[in-house]
């Protein structure tokens, strides 16, 4: 890597740039600080609730845990709570506890600020009409206790008049303004004449949906751990602060209710039961106490027993089969109603089926969605169709999944019914009195252990409802947020200082790029292969004299290969690419220094276009180059003494006729053939090839082709096209001059010291 070339193409134009570019990042920063006060402010507030996701359909029947499992089993769907968390349902519920429904705004030049508690005044209202709320409304204060009412403050000529502590009726509100005095004391400025305030009375609909994505965000720490942290930004820190903590205790109360209602439900049901099973007992107790004294009997047979056993087993198996017949009816009931499967919670042991299990609870989230995209979407919208087809095949599947459980339940209930039957044909068999205490006291024990059956199961639910073992539980609550999340002055500014200082290296970059010059020879040695004949100083105020303006030069110029004919002179040709590189200076400079090495010199001026060598000398244009090539002067009769010893000069005179044309004719290359017997160095300054061709037949015959690059004035952008210029026309001799250069520091020094 060549690192002075890198220096000078990147480095270099940021660091002469880099005042500009430092000014240019300060005055950025200022506006963008400026510019976040005008910037909606927004305060983050979070908290961490653990959720119980017990499957809490099983109360009252496998209530604890399942047998030989000591925990308790985790509902796979913990996932799902996220989404209760974001329900339209969950936050209106939450908006219920809030006092968000009336908002008061400060209307600034710029933007608007809330105010909440701490406001100068307040208003008491009442909804008549429902087209009241969400109807922005701006109070404007006049003084002495009186506002303004105003609808649309562009058009703030249309108002009414409000007077504090007056009753006012306005388009279905009816609202009293008070003033806080308390307030307006401690707070000089709080309420001053001219001063704006909006006030809205917001719907429910309007403050659920004011609650979103970009506001609301809720995610669980990790997906095997039940912790939900849950995030809300809101412009006023203690709006953030509550919303979080009530969004919480409402998911927990709401989960409480559930259960409780659920347990009411079957507590209602087991009561019923356990009232027949107690009047059953009694009479069954009674029948065999009675029969047992009547007829003197104290035991039944030894061989009655085993059977008793068995009808005893049996019976318990009915009775639970017409539990969960009863639990399983009950459901199909509510399944066939077309009802919202939110509003039951099914009992999963009557209908022990993974996949049915997994099904109820997608149809619940199906329709826990539908509630969602109903707050957006209408009832004939795609979006509902679609998902209303998914809720229609699943219940299709549930519902023909109950259906069947209840016909092989029935089947197996038959089954049973038949065996009891069969074992009471064999205790008929028994003795008549043997046989009768047999089934009375086989009454009494079923009818005895149904009892403490269902007596259990109603103290189990009982403490279920009563305790809370497993309960959701907020482990972190919301804190009053202090600091801004948003705007982040820091981020915005150096975002914005960042993409200005990436704009400013840009332009940087494109301005060196079409400004970028050549300004040593190194510069033009890495760009071009062609070598590089010397460089010609720059002589501010004549410093120098002509011959150490050119010394660099001339110490390679003697070096050049002479003519292959003898006694033919040397031919250089001076061209640049544009007008202003200096090809007339090193020809006037080169021409001096070499006649005063004692040649014979002879210096043209084949510029026609813009002629300037014979102001040089004080020589008018007269006769000239234009002249040979029309045939109206012999090139001698053209020739001018410069005042200079060895030195003439051949000017370009102008065209009459105006034929450019002539420059390619043999004619003019044919005089410039024959001044070389004449002269020892015959030196042509031409036009710039990079404007016309008119030098490039004479470059082919010449000794040496001069190419002048300016210092500090060519641009680096037009290496390729020099490059493109050259190879178009293969120029041969060519040669590579720096103009303008600046003289050696050391020469500079060495000179005055040997002049002083």
């Amino acid at each position: 890597m060549n690192l002075r070339k890198e220096f000078q193409k990147i480095i270099l134009p940021i660091l002469k740039a880099s005042p500009i570019l430092i000014a240019l990042c300060i005055a950025t920063a200022f506006i963008a600080k400026k510019g976040i006060q005008y910037l909606p402010e927004e305060f983050q507030s979070k908290g961490a609730i653990k959720i119980n996701n017990l499957n809490s359909s099983q109360a009252g029947f496998d209530l604890f845990q399942q047998k030989n499992n000591n925990t308790p089993m985790q509902n796979e769907n913990f996932l799902t709570e996220v989404e209760v968390f974001k329900s339209k349902d969950l936050i209106g519920k939450t908006m219920e506890q809030l006092d968000w429904e009336l908002t008061i705004h400060r209307v600034g030049e710029v933007r608007m600020k809330e105010l909440y508690k701490k406001r100068p005044f307040q208003i008491d209202y009442d909804v008549v009409d429902e087209a009241a709320y969400d109807k922005e409304l701006y109070l404007k204060y006049k003084g002495d206790e009186v506002f303004q009412l105003i609808e649309n403050l562009e058009q703030d000529s249309n108002y009414t008049t409000v007077k504090v502590g007056e009753m006012m009726a306005f388009e279905g509100l009816n609202f009293k303004v008070s003033l806080v005095p308390d307030f307006i004391k401690n707070h000089a400025n709080s309420l001053k004449v001219n001063d704006v305030f909006q006030f809205v009375v917001n719907s429910e609909a309007a403050l659920v949906s004011s609650i979103n994505d970009k506001n609301l965000f809720v995610r669980p720490v990790e997906k095997d751990i039940s912790i939900i942290r849950i995030y809300f930004a809101h412009e006023l820190p203690i709006k953030a602060q509550n919303f979080v903590n009530t969004l919480m205790n409402t998911y927990m109360e709401e989960c409480r209710n559930y259960k409780e209602q659920m347990s009411d439900e079957t507590l209602v049901y087991l009561d019923g039961k356990l009232a027949n099973a107690e009047l059953k007992l009694k009479q069954t107790e009674s029948e065999l106490a009675y029969y047992r004294t009547k007829n003197q009997l104290v035991n039944t047979r030894q061989e009655t027993d085993a059977t008793l056993k068995e009808i005893k087993q049996l019976d318990m198996q009915n009775l639970d089969f017409d539990m969960q017949k009863g639990a399983l009816e009950k459901l199909y009931k509510h399944l066939t109603s077309g009802e919202n499967l939110n509003d039951y919670a099914p009992n999963f042991k009557a209908l022990n089926d993974k996949i049915f299990q997994e099904s109820y609870m997608k149809v619940q989230n199906l329709e826990l969605e539908r509630q969602d995209l109903l707050q957006k979407f209408v009832p004939e919208s795609t979006e509902i169709a679609l998902i209303d087809s998914k809720i229609k095949s699943l219940r299709v599947f549930v519902n023909e999944t109950v259906r069947s459980t209840l016909e092989n339940l029935k089947i197996r209930q038959k089954e049973i019914v038949n065996s009891i039957n069969q074992s009471n044909d064999k205790i008929n068999s028994y003795p008549e009195k043997e046989r009768k205490l047999a089934v009375l006291e086989r009454a009494v024990s079923l009818n005895e252990n149904m009892y403490t059956y269902l007596m259990q199961k109603r103290t189990e639910l009982a403490i279920s409802r009563s305790s809370n073992l497993y309960p959701h539980k907020i482990i972190e609550k919301a804190n009053l947020p202090k600091e801004l999340i948003s705007p982040n002055q820091p981020l915005i500014i150096g975002l914005c200082v960042f993409l200005v200082l990436s704009f400013g290296i840009i332009c940087v970059f494109i301005y060196s790029y079409f400004t970028a010059k050549i300004n040593a020879i190194a510069d033009i040695e890495e760009a071009f292969e062609t070598p590089v004949l010397g460089s010609v100083w720059k002589n501010k105020k004549n410093k120098f004299q002509s011959f150490e303006v050119v010394s660099e030069l001339m110490a390679n110029v003697s070096q050049l290969p002479k003519s292959d004919i003898e006694g033919q002179g040397q031919l250089f040709v001076v061209s640049s690419m544009k007008s202003g590189e200096g090809k007339s200076y090193t020809s006037t400079h080169l021409a001096k220094t070499l006649a005063a090495t004692g040649q014979r010199v002879l210096l043209i001026d084949m510029d026609i276009r813009r002629p300037s060598l014979h102001n040089v000398w004080g020589l008018p244009l007269g006769d000239g180059v234009s002249s040979i090539l029309e045939g109206r002067k012999h090139t001698f009769d053209t020739v001018y003494k410069t005042g200079e010893q060895n030195l003439h000069f051949i000017p370009a005179g102008t065209l009459i006729t105006g034929n450019q044309a002539l420059f390619f004719s043999k004619k003019a290359t044919g005089f410039i053939q024959d001044m070389r017997w004449h002269y020892d160095v015959v030196i042509v300054d031409s036009a710039p090839i990079g404007i016309v061709s008119d030098a490039i037949p004479l470059m082919h015959q010449s000794t040496a082709n001069l190419f002048v690059i300016r210092a500090g004035f060519t641009n680096q952008r037009y290496i390729t096209e020099i490059q493109h210029r050259f190879e178009e026309w293969k120029i041969p001799n060519l040669q590579l001059v720096l103009n303008d250069a600046a003289p050696s520091k050391n020469y500079q020094t060495y000179s005055q010291y040997s002049y002083a």
